[in-house]
């Protein structure tokens, strides 16, 4: 098995390397670097404010590295910008190919401009961790406090709105500060484990009203999940909150293991157990299961959840597959299922279910809605119409993290 898995990935290289060259029309370290003008589109993407071009110069040779100087116009600004051949790496090797490539340090530049004042006012709070970009929290009260130090910090980049518009500054925040809770400050001193918030970045716009929501959502959010065990968030902030996911799923009593591995529809195991979960979508205010769509092929794993219950429920199943249309059906007691789905281009183009050959009315996400998704060729259903592909009912139980199917 190792040698066949070995062969076939020198094989891969092998045939991505030459497409590699065709497609790139066989860049070597001799061939030329993007020109001029192109290089201006690149840095007028980049700088909004006016500037001229001061000079160019070769900095290496075979492959080429043309350097560019520039100035801006208000306030005498010096940035750069390359052209260059970068060479192209396939699995940690470099190939003899490359391929054009242009780089610009203006942004840089400008945060260079606000990096010590901005030093200064993060190292004021004591509780802003300066080697690693952290602020950490000890309770929810120090959300006001961490929220001063945001604005203050907004306050030193405010000043770039002189100078380019305020996309710019969203766009290429100065600094992004990660926020982490710490059950104790003995436990921060030793910086074994934290709980993850997020990330805000100084963006010189924020609001105090927009960053204290933001956080207190997080933190009472943690404290809803079970991983912020401080009991200190205003009920206010706990309203109309659920739990974020829902790790255990039972089917009449029995916990769902998704560990069915037999796939006789290709030579590699299934990844059906990658979607043991169910996951609440505040955007749909509803609890939500991943659904396959029937997708299967004998070049990659893929998952078969729907079959996974349909054998539960002594149901029989049965899959195929013509170009990129994926068709499905199941059959539970006297009743039938058929599912239609194209796909193709990671993207779903269509998914159709019928019960006993009429319509089921199913709407369902994709992965470019939610990443809980997972995967391009999967969906997601609220319960409630994951429910109806089946004939099951449910209940959750949001304490023991629990979501119970019984079927009807």
């Amino acid at each position: 098995m190792m040698k066949k898995r070995l062969r076939l990935h020198i094989l891969f290289s092998f045939v991505t390397l030459l497409l590699i060259s065709g497609l790139s029309g066989c860049l070597t370290k001799d061939s030329s670097v993007y020109g001029q003008e192109r290089v201006l589109e690149y840095v007028d993407s980049i700088c909004p404010e006016p500037y001229e071009l001061t000079g160019t110069e070769l900095i290496e040779e075979t492959p080429d590295n043309m350097e560019y100087e520039f100035r801006t116009l208000k306030r005498d600004l010096t940035f750069h910008a390359n052209s260059f051949l970068s060479p192209i790496w396939i699995d940690a090797t470099q190939t003899p190919f490359y391929s054009r490539s242009l780089s610009c340090d203006y942004v840089t530049v400008v945060h260079d401009l606000y990096r010590d004042e901005l030093k200064q006012v993060l190292e004021h709070d004591s509780h802003y961790m300066p080697e690693y970009g952290w602020y950490y929290l000890l309770s929810f009260q120090d959300i006001e406090n961490a929220v001063d130090t945001l604005l203050a910090a907004d306050q030193v980049y405010r000043q770039e709105l002189s100078y380019n518009p305020p996309e710019f500054l969203t766009e290429n925040p100065l600094a992004s500060i990660h926020f982490v809770w710490h059950r104790s400050e003995v436990e921060m001193e030793a910086h074994e484990s934290w709980v993850n918030m997020t990330d805000i970045g100084i963006t010189g716009q924020n609001s105090r009203r927009e960053l204290y929501d933001r956080l207190a959502g997080v933190y009472a959010q943690l404290y809803v999940d079970g991983k912020i065990d401080r009991d200190d968030v205003p009920e206010e902030y706990l309203a109309g909150r659920h739990v974020s996911t829902l790790h255990t799923i039972r089917l009449n009593g029995r916990e769902m293991l998704y560990d069915s591995n037999d796939n006789p529809y290709g030579p590699y195991g299934l990844t059906t157990d990658d979607y043991r979960y169910c996951w609440y979508s505040k955007e749909l205010d509803s609890y939500m299961m991943v659904i396959d769509i029937g997708l299967i092929t004998d070049n990659m794993s893929f998952p078969l959840i729907i079959r996974e219950y349909v054998r539960a429920l002594g149901g029989s199943y049965e899959a195929s597959a013509r170009e990129s249309v994926y068709s499905s059906t199941w059959k539970i007691g006297e009743n039938t299922w058929s599912m239609k789905a194209e796909y193709d281009d990671n993207t779903i183009h269509s998914l159709e279910i019928e019960k006993n050959r009429e319509p089921l009315e199913l709407s369902w996400i994709t992965s470019d809605d939610d990443i809980q998704v997972a995967a391009t060729f999967c969906a997601g259903v609220t319960v409630e119409d994951f429910c109806s592909l089946f004939d099951l009912t449910y209940t959750v139980n949001e304490e023991e993290g629990t979501i119970s199917f019984e079927q009807k």
